[in-house]
């Protein structure tokens, strides 16, 4: 079947800024930006029930900060996702404007979508010295909003990616006692990838990479949902509670962090690292996950191979693990 390409051929997309993935031998990714090419895929559909109550949920997408969606073909990227959030029996907004309390209402939305928020960056040049200053696009005003927003009731869905894109969001992170190490997480006994410290996983059971004991499946609506395997592309590392994690590390994950001005890495090891997150904060929800693009719907063409990103990834169940999740956050399999 013919394919509809992101450029209606083929899009050149900027791997560090994009998506969270990194295919290739040259590690200097800190003073090189590389392209890889990708095209949409828009045949697959997530088979499953929709919630039969018309609930009349709405779920709010930021698409003001430098978000996926935020640029022009952010939405065609997430298109199975989007899919199943409205089969589901959602209404889905984009937010064009910052997130005030205006906006941020429990009356008139449920979930918050944040995905991927990389720094804003300035660069300081006095000409004899140059720096990059990375400042998160999320004002004081909007994280003590959104704080709110969950505290009473709402829920938020945030995506995070590796250094520098992950800690956009870092005082949004903060906010809620998550830590947050602005890496590429990355263990070698799971790692699935040719090359590259950017870890790239298989997560199912066996290899206790996939909580199955959190209350998104202990409680899930549809048991034939719950995902036997996630398939997880290049994240950051963050921790909080063990009760908490979805998706977690295995022991002796390393986290990679680029040494400022440098091409060598600083590195940091824990037996406690997870990929996801999920947990109540007042009378609401917050899951996080550090994949921005888990559940994206593309095809990178690397050295002659296809592969999928990764919502219709044909080995892994990531459309289960979204569909749980969006449940979960609202409420709607509970406790």
């Amino acid at each position: 079947m013919k394919k509809q390409n992101i450029s209606l051929v083929i899009v050149k997309i900027r791997l560090l800024k994009y998506i969270c993935l990194i295919f290739f031998t040259s590690l200097n990714v800190v003073a090189q930006k590389p392209t890889v090419e990708a095209e949409l895929e828009e045949d697959y559909r997530y088979q499953f029930k929709p919630v039969e109550n018309n609930h009349n949920m709405t779920v709010m997408i930021d698409s003001i900060h430098n978000t996926i969606y935020s640029k022009p073909y952010g939405k065609e990227t997430a298109r199975e996702m989007l899919r199943i959030i409205k089969a589901d029996g959602f209404n889905i907004n984009f937010s064009g404007e910052k997130l005030l309390e205006k906006h941020l209402n429990n009356e008139s939305t449920n979930l918050l979508i944040i995905h991927g928020m990389p720094n804003d960056e300035e660069v300081l040049d006095n000409g004899t010295k140059k720096e990059i200053l990375y400042t998160s696009p999320l004002n004081t005003k909007e994280v003590s909003n959104i704080g709110k927003f969950v505290f009473n009731g709402g829920s938020l869905l945030l995506f995070l990616s590796h250094f520098p894109e992950g800690s956009g969001a870092l005082p949004l992170v903060e906010a809620f006692q998550v830590k947050l190490r602005d890496g590429y997480a990355f263990q070698e006994q799971y790692h699935t990838s040719e090359d590259g410290i950017c870890g790239h996983f298989m997560m199912d059971e066996n290899n206790k990479m996939l909580n199955l004991d959190h209350p998104i499946f202990k409680n899930s609506l549809e048991k034939r949902t719950i995902p036997n395997n996630v398939r997880f592309y290049c994240g950051a590392a963050i921790f909080r509670n063990p009760e908490d994690v979805i998706l977690p590390f295995p022991e002796n994950t390393i986290n990679y962090t680029p040494e400022i001005g440098k091409k060598e890495y600083i590195e940091e090891n824990s037996n406690n690292y997870a990929g996801m997150i999920g947990f109540e904060y007042g009378n609401g929800r917050v899951v996080i996950c550090t994949d921005q693009g888990i559940f994206r719907s593309m095809n990178l063409l690397i050295k002659d191979k296809k592969i999928a990103v990764t919502i219709h990834d044909p080995e892994a169940n990531n459309a289960g693990l979204f569909l749980n999740t969006l449940r979960w956050l609202t409420k709607l399999q509970n406790p």
